[in-house]
């Protein structure tokens, strides 16, 4: 009855895990192996929330970019880059980034990206601002195209409320 007894402690530390955030399959057995779980437990856990849908790499995957869009909008290559260093499957991030392809990294997001960071443009220089705009979507992994439309739509935006501004005075 140890195994019982073992594989019920693996399966409460996976539980717990799982209630702090969302994990994936790969950092669940690293998480359970540090915990000094038996490799057949955690074998056999990890099977078991998987069945259950509570371990489930292209759920995770999703989350992952959709919360990392709220925060943090970027552009495909650099999502990509980010999950494959969680050591997720290359098909699997693939996959969900062509369901999710129309919005993430679009010129909408990168727009939205500059809008939020507008105030530190404003009353910048044309050439300075626009620069650092460029450098912070670059830096995100907004491709070229994509970058540069969004800021001339934001150095746009930028210059008309600053004319209004000064007709109302």
């Amino acid at each position: 009855m140890v195994d019982g007894k073992t594989r019920e402690k693996t399966r409460r530390i996976a539980l717990d895990l799982l209630g702090i955030r969302d994990r994936s399959v790969r950092e669940m057995r690293e998480r359970l192996a540090k915990r000094d779980c038996a490799s057949q437990d955690i074998d056999i856990v990890v099977a078991d929330l998987e069945d259950l849908g509570l371990l489930d790499d292209h759920k995770f995957v999703r989350r992952w970019i959709e919360a990392r869009r709220e925060r943090r909008p970027e552009g495909v290559p650099k999502v990509m880059r980010d999950l494959l260093r969680r050591g997720l499957d290359k098909v699997v991030i693939e996959e969900v980034i062509a369901e999710l392809e129309d919005d993430l990294g679009s010129r909408d997001e990168a727009l939205e990206l500059l809008r939020r960071n507008r105030a530190r443009y404003t009353g910048m220089e044309s050439i300075k601002a626009q620069r650092r705009m460029y450098g912070l979507l670059a830096r995100r992994g907004f491709d070229p195209d994509t970058t540069r439309h969004a800021v001339e739509r934001a150095w746009t935006e930028i210059e008309n409320d600053a004319l209004a501004s000064d007709e109302r005075r």
